[in-house]
């Protein structure tokens, strides 16, 4: 077993006998560990945040990025927390704003995309709609410790979500949608260039999957984006339909308009609220041909 795995293992049987804020500060502590050591995710974050905010002082753009990285901190321990979520422990930490949204959209009977951002907890985000009875499918990406992964998978499960591998998605996707049922997609991290869509991102073009946008176009369901805002200790979940002005309905490049819009509305809130996001990933790192980088000049 390896040591990532060791740890995971023990963590997962020992966070969740803490109270849920204490999970926080721990996870805060971590993340304030993992800004001092982690020089390489250090830089990215810096670099990133100089591209998104050009016109911040160095200063700024570094307690933002330390802020990051105690969130991601939290992101961890606090999903090693879930298992003890329950109603109260729901009710305490989280509050739903616009849950008619998602409600409307399933009550049509084509299943909902909810699509999201590595924004706030977006783990534990998946955890609590599945809870509170919403038939979630996840789509993810098989992380290479098995160990990890392992755990991972079954905090994603506990409360009755579905995990769909994303290298072979479509598919089991598009049943789940037929079905009634949801399924949440993260489009807010780099992809390869011939599965992307580059479109603005903070004013500079980011290869971003078409996935959301495709599975709506082909299977009709409603597109519902969703964001885990934090509140201090707590977070509340804003959920919202999807803004689609001037986006075609019958014109070829719909897909692309669609993920330009769904791109738009998490930058909107990425700017609400910069500390959030996931900053230590290398979101421009495909480039557009013949498409010169702001970092470049």
């Amino acid at each position: 077993m390896s040591i990532a795995g060791s740890f995971t293992l023990a963590a997962a049987a020992i966070i969740p006998r803490l109270s849920f804020p204490v999970a926080s500060s721990v996870g805060r502590f971590l993340g304030s560990l993992a800004w001092a050591l982690d020089s390489r995710h250090r830089a990215v974050a810096m670099k990133n945040l100089f591209l998104a905010f050009p016109k911040l002082t160095e200063s700024h753009r570094r307690q933002l990025a330390h802020k990051s990285f105690q969130q991601v901190g939290r992101t961890a321990v606090e999903m090693l927390w879930s298992t003890a979520l329950n109603d109260q422990t729901l009710e305490d930490i989280a509050i739903f704003e616009g849950r008619e949204y998602l409600d409307d959209a399933i009550a049509e009977g084509r299943g909902a995309l909810i699509t999201t951002a590595h924004f706030g907890n977006w783990e534990l985000m998946g955890v609590a709609l599945a809870h509170i009875g919403v038939p979630m499918n996840v789509i993810t990406r098989t992380i290479d410790d098995p160990q990890v992964e392992s755990v991972l998978h079954g905090l994603r499960t506990r409360t009755g979500a579905r995990v769909i591998n994303k290298r072979n998605g479509v598919r089991p996707a598009l049943r789940a949608l037929r079905a009634g049922e949801v399924v949440g997609v993260l489009v807010d991290q780099n992809t390869l260039p011939s599965q992307a869509s580059f479109v603005p991102f903070f004013g500079e073009m980011a290869a971003t999957t078409r996935v959301s946008a495709q599975l709506h176009v082909r299977s009709g369901a409603p597109v519902i984006m969703l964001f885990c805002v934090p509140e201090g200790a707590r977070y509340r979940f804003v959920i919202e339909p999807l803004d689609t002005t001037g986006v075609p309905t019958q014109e070829t490049d719909r897909v692309e308009q669609l993920t330009a819009a769904m791109t738009t509305q998490i930058e909107r809130h990425v700017r609400l609220c910069p500390e959030a996001w996931l900053w230590i990933h290398d979101r421009w790192r495909s480039r557009p041909p013949s498409t010169t980088s702001k970092t470049a000049r």
